[in-house]
This record gives structure tokens, sequence and C-alpha cells, in this order.
């Protein structure tokens, strides 16, 4: 008996674990519709995906293989350019295969530019309608081309609010984008009131080599700190943690969303990236946070000064971070409450309906 459902792919980029687990509330809200999605991706956003949903059909996807080693964003990205437009290339090839192969109808696409096709309804999903660059003249050039890019996709999901003030700050105000609809904030967490056992959960995460850098500089201020911490190192395929004399320290590989959700629940602040995906963990679970962007990516350092800014949270620097100064610190700020707003429901609803 033919399903009642159209066949939908959901393929999140695998540039750290950040896209993968935004995408998770969308896969968990199909489910309960009754739809089984197939998903895809690559290293170990794929592997994250294969964890969280045994269950559902995974593939794997052509890797950006992007590498994030220096402190200059166009010298770094502008030397991987040709490698990127060689995945988005293989991207666009391996997709005809799995349109064909699975008979799918709708496409949603994060952040993987090469992944729409015209014999489905292609979704795109970003938070970054517009691309920070320290470089105007060069910002408005990656500014046209992603627009251009994004146009080719029949939508454009955006997990922020749809009025300001926005999570994402200018990064996610629309520029006159007809196809550019709001979900607000995607989280796959889930406020509990549980009882504080850690002072602050450290869950690390993006491309590496600076992943290992930042972990290296946080355990080195760590091994004198006399508070309970659970330190979570954002690793799907690594089987060793680092060893550390600090009975208050605890230090995990990975968790599991359920697993993640509790932790964090019964920590007092959480120190982390500033990548978008952590933050609407943070806003959903209501926890003040240290955020800790990734050297010389503008939209990370962007976030982060705007939230500080906002209060609620810290931005520190990873190449002179100070644990203690910035626990200092953030005693001083005041929380902002953001507005438990749900946007993705109708979206799915409509979308459904109309297939």
């Amino acid at each position: 008996m033919a399903s009642p459902f159209p066949n939908i792919l959901i393929a999140p980029l695998n540039w750290g674990l950040g896209h993968a687990t935004r995408c998770m509330p969308l896969i968990n809200a199909l489910m309960n519709r009754g739809v089984s999605p197939v998903l895809a991706s690559d290293g170990a956003a794929l592997a994250l995906l294969r964890e969280e949903y045994p269950s559902l059909k995974t593939l794997s996807l052509p890797a950006y293989d992007i590498r994030y080693s220096g402190n200059n964003m166009i010298l770094t990205m502008g030397g991987q350019l040709p490698k990127i437009a060689k995945a988005i290339l293989a991207e666009k090839r391996a997709i005809k295969k799995i349109v064909r192969d699975h008979q799918i109808d709708i496409l949603i696409s994060d952040n993987r530019y090469g992944l729409f096709h015209p014999g489905c309804h292609s979704i795109f999903m970003t938070h970054q309608l517009n691309i920070k660059i320290p470089n105007r003249i060069l910002e408005k050039i990656v500014a046209s081309v992603n627009h251009r890019l994004i146009s080719r996709f029949n939508e454009c999901w955006v997990p922020d609010y749809a009025v300001a003030p926005r999570l994402a700050g200018s990064l996610s105000e629309n520029p006159n984008l007809a196809m550019v609809k709001y979900t607000e904030p995607l989280s796959r967490m889930k406020k509990e009131v549980l009882p504080i056992k850690y002072r602050m959960a450290i869950v690390l995460s993006g491309p590496e080599p600076q992943r290992t850098n930042l972990e290296k500089i946080l355990l080195e201020q760590l091994v004198n700190f006399s508070d309970k911490v659970c330190f979570v190192r954002g690793v799907v395929n690594d089987a060793t943690p680092p060893m550390i004399e600090n009975q208050n320290l605890t230090i995990l590989n990975y968790l599991t969303t359920d697993k993640l959700n509790q932790v964090l629940n019964k920590s007092e602040i959480v120190v982390c990236r500033s990548g978008y995906s952590s933050l609407m963990d943070l806003v959903k679970l209501g926890k003040r946070a240290i955020l800790i962007p990734t050297p010389g990516q503008t939209e990370q350092e962007y976030l982060a000064e705007y939230l500080s800014e906002i209060g609620g949270y810290v931005a520190a620097e990873q190449e002179d971070f100070e644990l203690k100064k910035a626990l200092f610190l953030l005693n001083e700020t005041t929380t902002k409450t953001w507005p438990e707003k749900d946007g993705l429901g109708n979206l799915l609803d409509s979308l459904l309906e109309n297939r």
C-alpha cells in the first residue's frame, strides 16, 4: 500500500554538528506526523543522524571537507573554493540518483547549495541570508552570489523570529527574497526543571582543527578548577577522551540528545561556540553562556558580540581566553527572555497538505 505522505529527504551540511542538530526538530516534527524522512549527509553529521535515528534510512553525500585552521576567513575559505565548488557539483550529480532511486518528492537542504532538483519541491534552510565578510566590496559580491544560489530553490526556511529583534540579528533579515519563510528558532532541546549539578557545561563543536585547539585551552584552565564541570568534546568517532586529574571534571566525547538535554538543564551556565545552532539551544533552555567564536569566523564573531550586548551572554576570544575573567563578566550580566514560538508546525502542515 502506497504511503499517503510524500517522500522527504533532509540533508544537512557537515560543518561541525550544528546543521545536523538543528534539523532534528524538523525530523521529529515530521515523524510525529507519520512521515519517515530519508536523511543524508557525510562524516560526523551523518554518524550523528544514524546514532539518533537508527530506524530511518540514511544516505552518504559528497563531503565538502572544509578545514578551518587560520584566523582569516577570506584566506581560509578562498583557498578552499575550488574544493567547495567540486563538492557542489558532486552533490548535483548525487541528488539526481537519490531522487530517482528513492522517489523523493520534497528535498530540504540545510546549507548544501547543490542539493536541489527540478523534479522536487526544493527547500533551502539557512539563517545566513546575509553573510558577514570583513571587506565591504567582497561582502556585496558574496551576497549577490548567495542570493542567486538560494533563488534556485522553491522556498528558503530561516530558523529565526520573523520580526526583530531576531536571534541572528542582521544575518537573517530578508533582503527582499520572495521565497523566504521564518520557522522561528529550531532547537532539539527541552527545558526541564532539574536540580543543578554542574557549575558549567562545556560543549564543543565546529570544524577541526579549531575544535581541538579550544579543547586544549579549556582543559589546561580546568586542571585546578574547584567547581563541578561536565565537558562534552563533541566528537562522535573518537573512543578515547583525554585524561585529566580533576575529580570535579567529567569528560565525555559525545552525548545523545536526551542525555545532553539533561546535562544542560542541570548546569548553571554553558561554555560553547557562538554557532547559531548552539544559540538556539541556549535560548530554548534559558541558559546564560560564555560564547567563544571560532577564530576568523565572522558570523560567529558577529553573533557573540551582538548577543553580549543584548544580555545574558559574554563574548570571549579563543586566543587569550581566561575562564575566571569570563565567569566574572557573566555574573555581571542580566538575562534576556526570548519569546517561545513555533512557526515550524504551520509550515510543515502546509507543505504536507499541498504535496
